[in-house]
């Protein structure tokens, strides 16, 4: 491909040192610029190269270890990057979290918070006393090892309101 020599008037087509010399250019230029072009298809969860599934998941925030969970799991996390931002921190956020990664092998994510109490003022504070629950049930319990789930407890448990003490749970369906 001619980028720079394209942009050139006619007339300087002619001369054949100069375009050799910006045919130099060219290579040079094809080396930045086809990465560039292709970046489309680097940041797209589905047609995107493994390695780059894994920094994409890292760059949102979402610090996933390689090879955990199924790159198929990662492609549908990247793609519900956006809901799963824009809800991280919320029960929404969570339970989408654990579906999206989970699929059909998550079949409830309940969260139990112990409430808050009301000071003389009128204010509610956060109850100090009582952490949140998070409970998740389904066939991952059976079929995930230990390894997977303490990984998807660090991850939930990252996604937790910062401050606010919080467990895990999982249960079978």
């Amino acid at each position: 491909m001619n980028r720079l020599a394209d942009l050139l008037p006619r007339r300087m087509h002619e001369d054949e040192f100069l375009m050799r010399l910006v045919g130099v250019f060219d290579e040079l230029l094809d080396t930045v610029a086809t990465p560039v072009d292709d970046l489309a298809l680097l940041a797209h969860p589905a047609l995107a190269p493994d390695p780059m599934v894994d920094w994409l998941c890292s760059w949102l925030g979402w610090d996933l270890p390689p090879g955990w969970p199924s790159m198929n799991a990662k492609r549908r996390f990247l793609h519900a990057a956006g809901e799963l931002l824009t809800y991280r921190g919320t029960e929404h956020g969570i339970r989408r979290l654990v579906e999206v990664l989970c699929g059909d092998e998550v079949s409830a994510v309940e969260i139990l918070e112990p409430g808050f109490v009301v000071v003389n003022d009128g204010s509610a504070l956060p109850n100090s006393v009582g952490d949140i629950e998070i409970r998740v049930s389904g066939s991952l319990v059976d079929t995930w090892s230990e390894w997977d789930l303490a990984h998807l407890e660090r991850l939930i448990l990252g996604d937790v309101v910062a401050g606010r003490p919080a467990t895990v749970r999982f249960s079978g369906a």
